[in-house]
């Protein structure tokens, strides 16, 4: 499985995004980041094309992405950033916390075939005649860790079936914690995305 994207959103009071507040949140950060247009009025957009990282404010969440073939999840780095951020508006260390990953695992052969002989008791035969023009099928698995409210989805890369396509979202339901925390929680979701869950991923596939 390899993971093409990581994103770490915070719900934060962090308030309206002035000239002054925008300019010490990218002091906090480093001059990696550049500014980027966004359609959202009082938002503010900062990538690192190097790192492949962008940072993304509104007034009332914080939101940290990077991708990459793989992305690079540094844990140390991004609990620098967000602290670096909370530390700069002066917010309390508490967050409610949404992990989103996006993942490709080679299918080994056809991820439309492979799809529609395991995720259905049915036969592919059956479900073609149902279904004409049938390309594949998904599979949505939500589950409860708490404080996390989870959901794996798993179905064929539309534009390249010799993948499959691999989301995991973890939502901590309004439970705030610190910044350390929840980077700390991301780490370990992840870790269990590429073992323990693609483990399970393989055997329902047969693979």
């Amino acid at each position: 499985m390899e993971l093409r994207q990581i994103q770490i959103t915070l719900n934060a009071a962090v308030g309206p995004l002035n000239e002054v507040r925008r300019q010490r949140i990218m002091e906090a950060v480093g001059l990696d980041f550049n500014i980027q247009p966004v359609p959202f009025q009082g938002a503010l957009a900062l990538v690192n094309p190097l790192r492949r990282e962008a940072l993304f404010l509104t007034d009332a969440q914080i939101q940290f992405t990077c991708e990459g073939q793989p992305a690079e999840f540094s844990p140390s780095r991004v609990e620098h950033l967000l602290g670096a951020i909370r530390d700069t508006l002066l917010l309390d260390d508490r967050f409610p916390m949404l992990l989103q990953v996006i993942a490709h695992k080679d299918a080994n052969g056809s991820a439309f075939e492979h799809t529609v002989e395991a995720f259905t008791p049915l036969p592919p035969h059956l479900m073609r005649q149902y279904f004409p023009g049938l390309r594949g099928l998904g599979l949505r698995i939500t589950f409860e860790e708490h404080p996390y409210v989870c959901d794996l989805r798993i179905e064929p890369l539309f534009s390249d079936p010799a993948y499959y396509f691999i989301q995991f979202n973890a939502g901590s339901q309004g439970a705030a914690q610190s910044v350390a925390r929840v980077v700390e929680d991301a780490e370990q979701w992840v870790q269990r995305l590429q073992n323990e869950f693609n483990a399970v991923i393989e055997e329902m596939l047969g693979r």
